[in-house]
């Protein structure tokens, strides 16, 4: 006699997979977000930075 096994996903590994791939996908767009504007993100901080008014030490007594 051959039973016949079924197998059932349970409702919250079905919700567990949805929202392991939506996460996944969001990760992945944000990263994607970064890595094209990190160029420029980081070009504004150096161009907007503050730079000392004076180039030597004024520690003299």
């Amino acid at each position: 006699m051959i039973k016949n096994k079924k197998n059932y996903f349970s409702f919250f590994g079905i919700l567990l997979a949805t929202v392991n791939r939506k996460m996944h996908s969001q990760i992945s767009i944000i990263a994607s977000i970064i890595s094209l504007t990190l160029p420029e993100i980081t070009r504004l901080l150096l161009a907007k930075q503050l730079k000392p008014i004076k180039q030597y030490s004024t520690n003299s007594i």
